[in-house]
């Protein structure tokens, strides 16, 4: 159980830390729209990438506290941060194109 509760933070942490991240350059882009139109073209894929890795962050919050306080949904929290992982993959291979 250990060491899945390390993993439920390595993810808790990875999300948080992308999502404020992006929510940095999210700031930075909508401040320099002014000046550089061709930001704002790029703007809805970032708002989507930041809310993927802030939902990321929101599973790994819940899978971590519901394994830690042994809460009875824990197992199905469990599997809640593949949905975000693998929007966030969908979303990279999607760039490629």
């Amino acid at each position: 159980m250990k060491y899945l509760q390390i993993l439920n933070a390595a993810v808790l942490v990875t999300g948080a830390a992308m999502a404020i991240n992006l929510a940095v350059v999210c700031l930075l882009y909508v401040v320099h729209v002014g000046s550089e139109p061709r930001l704002a073209t790029d703007l809805p894929r970032l708002y989507a990438l930041t809310g993927l890795f802030a939902a990321l962050f929101g599973a790994g919050a819940g899978a971590f506290f519901a394994q830690r306080r042994r809460w009875p949904a824990r197992w199905l929290l469990q599997a809640l941060p593949a949905v975000p992982i693998l929007g966030v993959v969908v979303f990279l291979l999607r760039l490629g194109r």
